[in-house]
């Protein structure tokens, strides 16, 4: 059974705490891996400059945000999270960088966005499997909503990914109760929990909602011993599979002292020479509809005249 009652967010309901410091830290961290193997903030975009007012759901700390906002200057991004201290340390670097073009408000995206109807040219959600639950339609009614706040031709951005895969035991036994723990809380799509299974479902969500020229590129994150990503990995799994123990404990299988043997274990195999893991991600991007109108304008005056 889902943990959430309703369709609002439950902060005990995360893998982890949205109001810790160290999930702060390590969100900051993964955000910049990411953002720099899909390279850069908008990397698979076309046509960046088409993008004037911009928007990040669930941006934790903000990273996303004030690399847009560094990068295109000439743009308006706005962050919105449902954690408080998430959104004053945003607010915190914005001032610190005088950045004029970054906005940060605490919001639940699982209400209704406090956005008037057309208001962003792009909207970008990034890794919010966490909370969203299968059983209650999270996420369709999140799709919902971004192509209501999104102007026509716009663009919904979706990235996600699957868990970690590695070739150490240990480390591999972790991942398999943390992924059945979350089927169990109704996060999953997978049938039986062996995957989380939400990068397939991308792409069907923006087309359930009628975005058109949906795309899609896959990204994946070297994390073995000696690659340039594993030290960040290793520091992400040192404080992630720590504070996600709470999540094995109340699906009922592992015990705190099980959990505590797997944890050691799997960070001494992340340790070895010769641990090796890859961890996949998926960005999935579709348009919203333009009004035949509003189509048919767009192509008059893409004619050049003779």
């Amino acid at each position: 059974m889902p943990i959430l009652p309703d369709h609002t967010h439950d902060k005990t309901a995360y893998f982890t705490d949205p109001e810790s410091a160290s999930e702060m830290a390590r969100l900051t961290k993964q955000a910049r891996l990411l953002t720099e193997v899909m390279g850069g903030p908008l990397a698979e975009q076309a046509e960046p400059a088409l993008f004037q007012d911009i928007i990040d759901l669930a941006c934790g700390p903000g990273e996303w945000v004030l690399e847009v906002a560094f990068e295109y200057p000439d743009k308006q991004v706005t962050g919105v999270d449902v954690s408080q201290l998430m959104i004053d340390y945003a607010r915190f670097q914005v001032s610190q960088h005088k950045l004029n073009n970054a906005h940060f408000k605490v919001m639940d995206i699982l209400k209704p966005l406090e956005f008037e109807e057309h208001s962003f040219d792009l909207v970008n959600i990034r890794l919010i499997a966490s909370f969203m639950f299968r059983s209650l339609n999270s996420w369709p009614m999140l799709i919902q909503e971004c192509v209501r706040i999104t102007r026509p031709g716009g663009v919904i951005r979706l990235t996600d990914c699957e868990w970690f895969i590695s070739n150490s035991p240990m480390t591999e036994k972790l991942f398999g109760l943390c992924t059945q723990a979350i089927h169990m809380g109704g996060n999953a799509f997978s049938p039986d929990g062996r995957h989380i299974a939400i990068t397939p479902m991308l792409g069907r969500f923006l087309r359930n909602a009628g975005c058109q020229n949906v795309q899609h590129r896959a990204f994946a994150v070297d994390c073995s011993a000696g690659a340039r990503g594993h030290q960040s990995f290793y520091e992400d799994m040192m404080v992630f599979l720590k504070l996600v123990q709470p999540l094995l404990l109340k699906a009922g299988i592992a015990t705190q002292e099980e959990a505590d043997v797997l944890y050691l274990s799997a960070l001494d195999e992340m340790r070895a020479e010769d641990f090796n893991c890859i961890w996949y991600y998926l960005t999935v991007w579709g348009e919203t509809a333009i009004p035949e109108l509003r189509r048919n304008e767009r192509a008059y005056t893409q004619v050049t005249p003779l």
